[in-house]
């Protein structure tokens, strides 16, 4: 059975491997402390969101974005004249 399974293993193709090279000799790139990369980075407009130390002001920010979400996505006057559309078309 070892052998079989031997055999098996000899047959099947070995894995996609880069050719060896100088380059792949090269070092690890070194890793950066957090504050080094969020110095790099532009605010956007919900940078105070993720910034404020409150969980509070966050939990209030967050539930009034929600809140504006939960409006109509279509205005009425839209959604009147597509109802207006849909039973011409009747």
């Amino acid at each position: 059975m070892l052998a079989i399974t031997t055999a098996l293993l000899a047959c099947t193709a070995g894995p996609d491997m880069p050719p060896r090279n100088a380059a792949t000799n090269a070092a690890a790139p070194s890793l950066l402390p957090i504050s080094h990369v969020l110095r790099q980075t532009v605010d956007g407009p919900n940078t105070a969101l993720l910034t404020d130390t409150s969980a509070d002001a966050r939990a209030d920010a967050l539930r009034a974005r929600a809140a504006r979400l939960r409006g109509p996505v279509i205005s009425g006057t839209d959604s009147d004249s597509m109802r207006a559309s849909g039973a011409a078309l009747r």
